[in-house]
């Protein structure tokens, strides 16, 4: 049977959509990107309709928030990651990238030391270095097949006397982990005997594969709740990352009014209406769908490993646990970073977010969040243009 998510995509060509308009022009319509971890599915029905209605009434002024909203965000959090919320801990923003930098800005200082985890999400390289805060690297280890932490590694790095934060990515983009309660718990113990802030963002934290299950950092007792912000979205969830709404949280009355104040000192204090709705209706409405969708996202990566285990015996491709982003390692090709990214996107027409900015050369992330005739369409134009160069089977 048909799903919702097998629907042709409409080509986002010309519309400024960021993710499409990254590849080069005079490409054939039906190359799709696998980069930019947005959808290429259309929002759930619910929040289609709450935004038409939005629209037909032709009033979009200034947008705050109240109750409805607070009582949807805390209603999801609650039955979907049984984490009790306060309106109290609420800061608005448009992304949690805006957060994070200004969290960063808020609660350390120029040139304090904040450990980040690579290979990790580009923007916390970058939100560490813009400050003028020292960025220090604690690698994830890949360990019979699947990314750990190194806690000795991270204790020493936590332990020196400049370091004053820890961002933690949960669940974790690009590798895919979700961290488990014990791994959390070690990790916010190291940090607390070290007064070290956790800034956590969860902005993944739906997109969960079972058996698994995402834990709140926050969740996991008042101490480690005082002692971090978290940030999170339902833009990954629901395909609104241009709809600009986001939330940080921070338990902390001090942190709280610091990345108050820093977040109106960045002068980013107007809101979308449609953002407003579109996560109302989302949270309120749109948990089946989200099922669906995590079940899809589910198969569409067995169906990548299921081909790269065939056609590319060599590659490596990082169980799933959270998000819809694939982690594989493509050295079995013998290209290096540079040349494997050309012969990707000219000769095998995929455009993938390669390893490099990451902090892995070796890796590209495939994004699985598309129609399964996207994905093998794509991965045929790979295999077809691997075995031109006798790279495959």
């Amino acid at each position: 049977m048909e799903s919702q998510f097998d629907r042709p995509v409409p080509a986002r060509v010309g519309v400024e959509a960021e993710k499409w308009d990254l590849m080069k022009p005079g490409l054939s319509p039906d190359i799709v990107p696998l980069s930019v971890a947005d959808m290429e599915f259309a929002s759930p029905p619910a929040i289609i309709k709450a935004l038409e209605d939005t629209a037909r009434s032709g009033l979009w002024g200034y947008t705050g928030w109240g109750d409805r909203y607070f009582n949807a965000l805390r209603g999801w959090m609650a039955a979907r990651h049984g984490w009790e919320i306060r309106r109290e801990w609420v800061v608005r923003v448009n992304g949690v990238v805006q957060g994070l930098n200004a969290a960063i800005r808020a609660l350390t200082q120029p040139g304090d030391g904040i450990v980040i985890q690579p290979p990790v999400y580009p923007p916390f390289f970058r939100a560490v270095r813009e400050n003028g805060r020292t960025l220090v690297e604690s690698p994830l280890r890949l360990e019979n097949g699947r990314y750990e932490m190194d806690f000795d590694d991270l204790e020493e790095k936590l332990a020196r006397p400049e370091v004053t934060a820890f961002i933690l990515c949960s669940p974790h983009n690009p590798v895919g982990r979700v961290w488990s309660e014990e791994e959390l718990r070690r990790l916010g113990e190291l940090c607390l005997s070290h007064r070290v802030l956790v800034i956590s963002d969860e902005i993944h934290c739906d997109l969960i594969q079972p058996p698994f299950r995402h834990t709140p950092f926050a969740s996991l007792g008042e101490a480690f709740a005082q002692n971090c912000v978290t940030g999170t979205a339902c833009s990954k969830t629901f395909s609104l990352a241009g709809l600009c709404c986001a939330n940080m949280l921070a338990a902390d009355p001090e942190k709280k009014a610091a990345l108050e104040k820093e977040v109106e000192r960045s002068g980013c204090g107007t809101y979308s209406i449609f953002g407003v709705r579109a996560l109302e209706a989302g949270y309120e409405q749109c948990g089946p769908w989200l099922d669906q969708l995590i079940a899809y996202v589910g198969d569409n990566h067995r169906l990548l490993r299921a081909f790269m285990a065939r056609h590319f015996p060599g590659a490596f491709t990082v169980d799933l646990e959270g998000t819809y982003l694939a982690w594989v390692d493509l050295q079995c090709l013998g290209l290096d970073a540079g040349e494997r990214a050309r012969f990707l996107e000219d000769e095998a027409q995929l455009y993938l977010s390669h390893g490099v900015p990451f902090g892995a050369p070796g890796f590209e992330r495939f994004n699985l969040a598309c129609p399964r005739s996207v994905l093998s369409a794509a991965l045929d134009r790979l295999l077809s243009a691997a075995q031109k160069r006798g790279l495959a089977r």
